[in-house]
């Protein structure tokens, strides 16, 4: 029908409009607002057509009641009338086409006048979820758990109070919720799947493996439950289930992510030749996706070759003059090159609130060290300390050594160093300075036991 011809239409250019937004340039931005317009004016034409339509219908009804089957019109054991139907409908047509603030006042009238009715307070519930209103989302959801006689309000509840513990950042309350899903429904493939998410995020792996199989089990499509597959066996270095899973997941979907990640892996094992030709396959799939001209740029220099790499990150940089992966990728280069002008250059465009990323704080160090601002050097790399997460504290004892190297402090240095290693164990630059160190010290033994640890890992891989 018509209907479902427009739907389709507007569905399809809402993904492309949700997938292709956040990089495109700004010629292309007003075009993808120009059809949002459009759409949001043909849904309001179309809801209001059928506003008409339902009056007409409400109308009918009351003259000729013989029109209206006996049987409920919404399966519940409530009787609602007339308009608080036509308003959940309403309601219903605004949440499918997800202009959601204008689907929540209708369902808050719904439940203001049907209390009882608790698909509507399940809708209500949603639009809520959807806008960000967790408290009083949740606040629905339990009010739904405590009042509901059918299993089917009961799970769904729950499920939802554990997809928002999960947006509260709280996976421990979240698994116990899914579990409490799981448990009335072991069939519940949505459960199984949030529920090894909430392990990844913990780190628990295998914990969360066996609820991706589980889901699998359930629904053997579920590409998504095969990704998290690879990035649990990835976190253990089972390589052959990695590759096994990820283009399992590949094959299911064609997603260019999948490829991404793909080529990933093969950067972490160290064959830049493998981890190339995925990017170029991910360059043919999409000619406008950025981790592929980065990844390019980044695994050609790993082989030696500079100036293919330069090439291909501005060429990266041309189609995405913005993008903080390219422009990351660009300074470092730079520095690396010895090119220090051109990375002060990139480095002084940047916007305040992305020069204050950790990452962004770790190369400023880094070029501090090179222009001889060592103390600008320690700031930054001081700044890195602070930070929460291993992983930037661990690069604020690196810099925090490299500059201490630089002042001729070498045991504060080497004792940086190996705070850098201990917190990141796959690190080998900070082995490969401790060793520097040592060599400048005259301890000659000392250096040929870090390096001999960088020929082992090497080896090992």
């Amino acid at each position: 029908m018509l209907h479902q011809q427009w739907m389709d239409w507007a569905q399809k250019f809402l993904g492309e409009i949700k997938a292709n937004y956040p990089h495109c340039s700004v010629t292309e931005r007003s075009e993808l607002r120009r059809r949002f317009m459009e759409i949001k004016k043909s849904c309001n034409e179309v809801l209001e057509a059928w506003a008409r339509i339902e009056e007409q219908l409400t109308e009918l009804a009351a003259e000729h009641p013989g029109l209206i089957s006996h049987d409920n019109e919404i399966q519940e054991e409530v009787w609602l009338n007339e308009t608080s139907v036509r308003q959940f409908r309403q309601g219903q047509g605004y949440y499918g086409l997800t202009m959601f603030d204008e689907a929540r006042k209708i369902f808050q009238q719904v439940v203001d006048e049907e209390p009882d009715f608790l698909l509507g307070r399940i809708y209500f519930g949603l639009t809520l979820f959807h806008e960000g209103e967790l408290a009083e989302a949740n606040r629905q959801f339990q009010l739904v758990l405590k009042t509901a006689n059918h299993d089917s309000f009961t799970v769904f509840a729950s499920h939802m109070l554990g997809c928002i513990a999960v947006k509260e950042g709280e996976d421990r309350q979240a698994i116990r919720r899914f579990s409490e899903v799981i448990s009335a429904m072991p069939d519940h493939a949505d459960a199984w799947f949030n529920m090894g998410a909430c392990y990844y995020r913990l780190e628990e792996v295998h914990e969360a493996i066996p609820c991706f199989y589980h889901a699998l089990s359930v629904n053997p499509d579920d590409w998504e439950s095969m990704f998290f597959l690879s990035h649990c066996y990835r976190a253990i270095k089972e390589w052959n289930s990695v590759s096994f899973w990820r283009l399992a997941a590949y094959e299911k979907t064609k997603h260019p992510r999948i490829l991404e990640s793909i080529a990933h892996d093969y950067e972490e094992m160290g064959l830049p030749d493998k981890a190339l030709e995925w990017y170029h396959r991910l360059l043919g799939k999409d000619s406008k996706y950025p981790g592929a001209y980065h990844g390019l740029a980044w695994n050609l220099w790993v082989k030696g070759q500079k100036k293919e790499a330069f090439s291909w990150l501005k060429k990266g940089l041309s189609l995405f003059p913005h993008h903080l992966e390219l422009q990351f990728a660009y300074v470092w280069m730079c520095m690396a090159n010895n090119e220090r002008a051109k990375a002060e250059k990139a480095m002084s465009v940047l916007p305040d609130d992305v020069s204050e990323d950790p990452l962004w704080m770790a190369v400023r160090s880094r070029l501090s060290i090179l222009t001889g601002n060592l103390n600008q050097a320690t700031d930054f790399a001081e700044q890195l300390l602070r930070e929460k997460k291993p992983s930037f504290q661990a690069m604020g004892h690196y810099h925090k050594g490299r500059t201490l190297l630089e002042m001729g402090e070498l045991q504060d240095a080497i004792r940086h160093f190996r705070r850098a290693r201990e917190l990141v164990s796959s690190w080998k630059d900070p082995v490969f300075f401790e060793g520097v160190c040592h060599l400048i010290e005259g301890r000659s033994d000392a250096t040929r036991s870090c390096w001999n640890q960088l020929m082992l890992k090497k080896q090992d891989r």
